[in-house]
C-alpha cells in the first residue's frame, strides 16, 4: 500500500528511527485540547439525560477514544517535527473539531458530519501510520469499516438502527487486537505514559468547567461555594490516585519491558482498555457535578447522586484495570475503592453536601492509606541493623 502513495508524502512524513528520547511537542498539546473539546461535548450529552445519554456517550465514546488512542500512537513513532506532519496533524484536528460539534445531533436528528469529520481523522491516521509500519495496514481497513458502520448509522433511520451501527462500530475497531499479532510495532514509554496521562489532565479540567457552567446565573452563597469546592476535592483526589504513583511507575514497567510486543500489549491493556472507564468516569462525573452545583444544601435527584458516585467509581475501576495490566500493586483495592464511593450515591437523596463530603472523606482516607503502605517497604529496608 505503502507505494502507492505520492513521493512527496513518503519523503516528507517517512519518520526518523533512531529518536530515543521523545519529548511531548506543544502541538500534540494542542491536539489534546481539540479532543477533550469532544469529551466536553459527552458531558453536556449526559447531563441533558443521564440514562439515554450514558448510553449513546458509551456506544461513540468506544471508536472516538481507539481514533485518539492511535493519534497518541502515531505521534510517538512518527514526531511532528517536520512541516508536512504538523499539517496533516493540524488537519487531523479539523476531523476531530467537526466531529465535536456534531456529537450532540449524533443521535437526535443525525449528522452525517461526524462521519465525514471521522472519515478525515482515521485517513490522516493511517497513511501517516503506514510510514512507520507495514503491518498497519489491516488496521486501517478495520479503522475505514468503522468509519462505513458510522456513516451508515447516520444516514439511517433513528431508533435501534443507529445504537446498532456505532456499537459494530466500537465493536470492530477494538477487537482489532485480537486478530492483529501487534508485531512491527514499538513505543516510547515516556511518550505513550506522557501522552495518555496529559488527556486524563484536560479532561479532569472539564470537572471545574461542570462548576462554571452550573454557576452560571447563580448567586455565590453556601449552597454555590460549597458544592464547587468539594467537586474540586475530589477531582483532587482523582488526579492524586493516578499520577502521583500510577503512572510513574507505568513508564518504569513499560521501559523494563524490553520486547516490543510484550510492551505493545500492556499499552494496549492498560492505557487503552483500562483509559476508557478512566475518562468515561470523569465524564460522568462532571455531568454530576453540572447539576449538583448551586444545590449543595439541598437533596439531589435519583439520577444526579448515581452520576456522582458512579463516575468516581468507574475512574477508580480504570486505575484498577491499569495496576492490573502493568502489574502495579494492590489493584484490588481500588475495586473495593470503587463499590464503597458506589455505595455512597443514595445520601445525595438527603444532601447534596453530604454525599460530596462523603465521596471526598472516602477518597482522602483510602489514598493516605495507600501512602503509608507503599512507604512501609521502603522504610523495613532502609531501618538500620541492630548490632548484636
Amino acid at each position: 500500500m505503502t507505494r502507492l502513495l505520492p513521493r512527496w508524502f513518503v519523503e516528507h512524513v517517512n519518520p526518523v528511527a533512531d529518536e530515543d528520547d521523545l519529548p511531548v511537542s506543544t502541538l500534540e498539546l494542542f491536539f489534546d485540547l481539540i479532543f477533550v473539546f469532544t469529551v466536553a461535548q459527552f458531558t453536556a450529552v449526559i447531563a441533558y439525560d443521564p440514562l439515554i445519554g450514558l448510553i449513546q456517550s458509551v456506544l461513540m465514546f468506544g471508536f472516538l477514544w481507539w481514533m485518539y488512542a492511535g493519534y497518541s500512537w502515531l505521534t510517538n513513532v512518527i514526531p511532528p517535527e517536520r512541516p508536512a506532519r504538523r499539517i496533516l496533524l493540524l488537519c487531523a484536528m479539523a476531523g476531530w473539531l467537526v466531529v465535536a460539534l456534531t456529537v450532540p445531533a449524533a443521535f437526535a436528528s443525525g449528522s452525517v458530519w461526524i462521519a465525514v469529520g471521522m472519515l478525515v481523522v482515521v485517513l490522516v491516521h493511517g497513511l501517516m501510520y503506514l510510514q512507520a509500519a507495514r503491518s498497519f495496514g489491516p488496521v486501517f481497513i478495520a479503522n475505514l469499516a468503522a468509519v462505513a458502520a458510522v456513516f451508515a448509522a447516520e444516514l439511517g433511520p433513528e431508533g435501534a438502527w443507529r445504537y446498532s451501527l456505532w456499537a459494530l462500530a466500537a465493536v470492530i475497531v477494538w477487537s482489532v487486537p485480537f486478530w492483529h499479532g501487534q508485531r512491527g510495532l514499538n513505543l516510547h514509554p515516556a511518550h505513550i505514559t506522557e501522552r495518555h496521562g496529559l488527556v486524563v489532565i484536560v479532561a479532569l479540567g472539564e470537572s471545574v468547567v461542570a462548576i462554571g457552567i452550573g454557576a452560571r446565573d447563580l448567586p455565590v452563597d453556601a449552597d454555590l461555594l460549597l458544592a464547587a469546592v468539594l467537586g474540586l476535592a475530589i477531582g483532587a483526589c482523582m488526579w492524586w490516585s493516578l499520577f502521583v504513583r500510577d503512572l510513574p511507575a507505568t513508564e518504569h514497567r513499560l521501559t523494563a519491558t524490553t520486547d516490543a510486543v510484550k510492551r505493545v500489549r500492556k499499552v494496549l491493556a492498560g492505557l487503552s482498555y483500562a483509559f476508557i472507564p478512566v475518562l468515561l468516569g470523569i465524564l460522568v462525573f462532571a455531568a454530576g457535578l453540572k447539576h449538583a452545583v448551586g444545590h449543595a444544601l439541598s437533596p439531589l435527584d435519583v439520577e444526579s447522586t448515581w452520576l456522582l458516585s458512579g463516575g468516581v467509581a468507574a475512574f477508580l475501576v480504570g486505575t484498577a484495570g491499569l495496576r492490573l495490566a502493568m502489574p502495579l500493586p494492590r489493584p484490588w483495592e481500588r475495586v473495593a475503592l470503587a463499590a464503597v464511593v458506589l455505595a455512597l450515591a443514595p445520601i445525595g437523596l438527603v444532601n447534596t453536601a453530604l454525599q460530596l463530603g462523603a465521596i471526598t472523606a472516602v477518597l482522602v482516607a483510602a489514598l493516605a492509606w495507600e501512602g503509608r503502605a507503599a512507604a512501609a517497604p521502603a522504610t523495613r529496608g532502609s531501618s538500620p541493623v541492630r548490632s548484636g
